[in-house]
């Protein structure tokens, strides 16, 4: 690749730029969070609305009012959820904020929950006659714009009620059920070789720990990146071709001082010589004037990881 000139990439040993800080969930959840958030909140939350009498559930014995306003809450709650998770799962290379996913995540699930919502009343009109009467939404669902703004109108009360569960137990629980960990937890979490602050790397890159490599044992590795089957290693010595998984290999050099920079590269930090940035867009400089590029994904990290490497 061409090399590039002093004034278009920043030394490491000029480098001054500070990560953008990224907020961190404080603990994993366990088995009671899943029971408390997807089940508790809305049980909660349908207890309340019990003791005020809702128009639908107005009239119906009490215990009959409470069972049938959980019933409708459930059938809106574990939907949202459901769709937000997968919208979190589907975005989670561009990894927008919480507040972009849950809302995502809400309007995707509006529609679907309207049939179930339409159901459940015709279900429940044939059992409660009260609940018939009380009926004022009685639009059958269809896939139209008109009845998408008329449930949407019927819904707000949703929104806050999800954002409310969603930031609430964070808050107090420290768990951020849709929002994604930080820089350092998303390397981590892939099973990539992110050196921590606290450790020391001692053993070289070399080619002699990657199994079926013909370049010499004391080659020094400056970076490897998947090719479909196969993984291209670059070194002082020369690249090399290995039949090997990407994570094998990672794990392989997991002692290393190096990192993941891309879903298909990992970096030799020893061997880094500069980095350049245009816009959102950052690339590693290796010393035989590699150029590697850097997921949006791992941005963060890298920076972190290099401004640590500035200041030891």
């Amino acid at each position: 690749m061409d090399s590039i000139s002093a004034n278009d990439s920043k030394s490491i040993s000029d480098n001054n730029t500070q990560p953008t800080s990224a907020t961190s969930i404080r603990r994993n959840p366990v088995w009671s969070d899943y029971l408390l958030f997807f089940l508790g909140i809305p049980v909660a939350v349908a207890f309340i609305f019990s003791l005020v009498e809702t128009k639908l559930t107005n009239g119906m014995p009490y215990l009959d009012n409470l069972l049938c306003i959980n019933i409708l809450m459930l059938t809106a709650w574990l939907p949202v959820c459901l769709s937000t998770y997968i919208i979190k799962f589907s975005f989670r290379d561009w990894r927008p904020p919480l507040i972009a996913v849950c809302l995502l995540g809400l309007f995707t699930a509006l529609m679907p929950t309207a049939f179930l919502f339409q159901k459940l009343g015709n279900l429940y009109a044939q059992i409660y006659p009260i609940y018939a009467i009380n009926r004022a939404d009685d639009i059958s669902p269809n896939w139209g714009l008109d009845y998408l703004l008329h449930f949407i109108r019927y819904s707000i009360p949703i929104l806050p009620t999800f954002l409310a569960g969603v930031y609430g137990y964070r808050a107090v629980m420290g768990i951020d059920w849709f929002g994604y960990e930080s820089p350092h937890q998303y390397i981590a979490n892939k099973n990539t070789t992110m050196m921590q602050p606290d450790e020391q790397k001692t053993i070289q890159a070399t080619a002699n720990l990657i199994a079926g490599s013909k370049l010499a044992d004391n080659a020094k590795i400056l970076a490897i990146r998947a090719d479909q089957h196969y993984i291209k290693i670059w070194s002082d010595q020369g690249t090399d071709l290995v039949r090997l998984r990407f994570q094998d290999l990672t794990q392989a050099l997991k002692d290393c001082n190096g990192i993941q920079v891309h879903r298909s590269w990992w970096v030799n930090l020893d061997q880094v010589n500069a980095y350049k940035q245009d816009g959102r867009k950052l690339e590693v400089i290796m010393n035989d004037n590699l150029i590697i590029p850097v997921s949006l994904s791992y941005k963060n990290a890298v920076l972190n990881v290099l401004d640590k490497k500035l200041q030891d």
